[in-house]
């Protein structure tokens, strides 16, 4: 017998017909997908010694028996070709055969191209309510390549409110000029909740960008910009805005050579004051020093909304949590 996708039965006893998607034969949705992936490997002229429709073929059947609902790439395939192809497979075949809601490329070439497939043919489809399919919620593109250029591309998809709650794009050289582009796109956004943007060669002029736009402006909940250089000049345009969020609720601001400035302490400190939403802070490895690192212990005291803060300064380790 063919195997059927996971889902729920109804009925007395569990039994009964159920949804039509509940019931449905995968082995009837594995040849629409191959169909589709055979068709857009010969248009895009994937060279078959890739052998990608095996790898799509595979990777879709998987996330259809395990109920998973995502995909992971790692390595040297599929590469950008191998990605502008499933991203058009998935555009045909989501969410009527295939209910992908998470992508995730760790360490495989996408490049700007690829991601502005991703972005053209994925996360703009929207939700389809028809289908119970939420569409795209998670992306993760972890060292893929991916310039300022692809985070353009991904500012025009937020910018049309694209039902994507998780965006991942650590380790990829977007630099300033990446955090402005999507900044830009997030400005009406309200749907993306955790952002990423880890060891992406943000500086202090992106730090400015951070704190007036995103902090600011957005209903981000989770933000990570661990191992960047926002340094002090950062620091201080997020703390400005820290005050007028009522969202964010994870910081982290480690590895940002932070140093010795107590103007900027002084205002994150005020600006810790203020925020009421702010419930954990990474803040290791920036040497602030011992006068600033007294200054954040004393001001934790007056933040009970705080229940994590973690930092490193000459004076050893700040480690904090608020008691229930």
């Amino acid at each position: 017998m063919p195997k059927k996708a996971a889902g729920k039965a109804s009925g007395k006893g569990g039994k009964g017909k159920g949804k039509d998607n509940d019931t449905q034969d995968v082995s009837f949705q594995m040849r629409k997908v191959r169909v589709e992936v055979a068709k857009f490997c010969t248009e895009l002229r994937i060279p078959p010694e890739l052998d990608l429709e095996k790898l799509f073929n595979t990777k879709i059947y998987d996330a259809l028996i395990e109920n998973s609902g995502k995909m992971i790439f790692q390595g040297d395939r599929p590469g950008k070709a191998g990605v502008q192809a499933l991203s058009c497979v998935l555009r045909e075949t989501c969410p009527v055969y295939v209910s992908i809601r998470s992508l995730f490329f760790w360490r495989t070439e996408v490049g700007d191209e690829g991601v502005a497939s991703i972005c053209e043919n994925c996360l703009e489809k929207g939700k389809n309510e028809s289908h119970s399919w939420p569409g795209f919620v998670h992306l993760e593109l972890l060292d893929v390549r991916m310039s300022a250029l692809g985070c353009q591309s991904l500012s025009r998809s937020l910018r049309e409110n694209i039902p994507l709650r998780n965006l991942v794009i650590d380790h990829n050289a977007i630099g300033d000029e990446g955090a402005t582009h999507l900044a830009e796109g997030l400005r009406g956004n309200s749907e993306l909740a955790f952002l990423s943007m880890a060891y992406c060669q943000i500086g202090p002029a992106g730090g400015v960008v951070v704190g007036e736009e995103i902090v600011r402006c957005t209903k981000i909940k989770q933000l990570k910009l661990r191992g960047n250089r926002i340094m002090a000049r950062g620091l201080t345009a997020i703390s400005l805005n820290l005050g007028k969020s009522e969202s964010l609720q994870q910081l982290d601001l480690s590895d940002n050579s932070i140093l010795s400035d107590l103007h900027a302490v002084n205002a994150f400190c005020e600006a810790l004051r203020t925020n009421v939403s702010l419930e954990s802070i990474d803040f290791e490895h920036n040497v602030v020093g011992p006068d600033a690192t007294s200054l954040i212990a004393e001001t934790l005291q007056m933040c009970p909304n705080i229940k994590s803060f973690k930092a490193c300064g000459q004076v050893g380790v700040l480690s904090f949590r608020q008691e229930d």
